[in-house]
C-alpha cells in the first residue's frame, strides 16, 4: 500500500461541468509522476466522455480521490484493463 506521502505528490486537475444537462468530469491535464499510482490504491477507473475537450481516465482511489491519467500510457491501460475484468 502506498504511503499518505505517495498520494499526496499526486498532480491531477480535474473539473466538472453540465453537459446537457448532466455533470461531466473532464481532465484538464494529467498527472505527472515518474512512476505509475500503484494498483493497490486504485478502487475503480473509467473513461472521461466524449464531450470532454482532451481524452482521459479518471482512477479513483481508495482514498476517493480523483486522478486524471493519460489514456494512451501503457500502465493506465493496463489499469483499465484489469478493472474491466472484474466486471
Amino acid at each position: 500500500m502506498a504511503s499518505p506521502g505517495v498520494l499526496w505528490g499526486l498532480n491531477e486537475i480535474c473539473f466538472s461541468a453540465p453537459t446537457d444537462g448532466v455533470p461531466t468530469t473532464c481532465c484538464l491535464s494529467y498527472q505527472q509522476r515518474p512512476r505509475p499510482v500503484p494498483r493497490s490504491v486504485i478502487a475503480s477507473a473509467y473513461i472521461t466522455s466524449t464531450s470532454c475537450s482532451q481524452p482521459g481516465v479518471i482512477l479513483v482511489t481508495t482514498k476517493g480521490r480523483e486522478i486524471c491519467a493519460d489514456p494512451q500510457a501503457p500502465w493506465v491501460k493496463a489499469h483499465l484493463k484489469h478493472f474491466e475484468k472484474k466486471n
